[in-house]
């Protein structure tokens, strides 16, 4: 009896496990890029791949809410994307007027 107990307890978590919630989203920050448009940078996840979305949300009369306007980044391009913005930086400020 203590066999099949043991056995049910660990099917049972093996069921819970297959439907745990997905996991939601996560803001990570924020820039304002107009009175009416924010770039909200979330962590989401697709198809059980965890993703950055880099996304326009208007906040308008006519429409509030995210657009077709952004960008999705997977986790294992994250480091370039910060090499490229820091290089862009840096390239900004060598080419700096004074």
């Amino acid at each position: 009896m203590k066999k099949i107990k043991e056995e049910f307890e660990e099917e049972t978590e093996r069921v819970e496990e297959d439907f745990e919630e997905p996991q939601k989203d996560l803001k990570l920050g924020e820039f304002k890029l107009n009175d009416n448009a924010v770039l909200v940078v979330k962590k989401t996840n697709y198809k059980g791949q965890d993703r950055i979305d880099f996304r326009v949300w208007l906040n308008s009369a006519k429409y509030k809410g995210p657009t077709k306007q952004g960008f999705v980044l997977t986790m294992d391009k994250i480091d370039d994307f910060v090499d490229t913005i820091n290089s862009m930086k840096k390239k900004l400020e060598e080419n700096k007027v004074a």
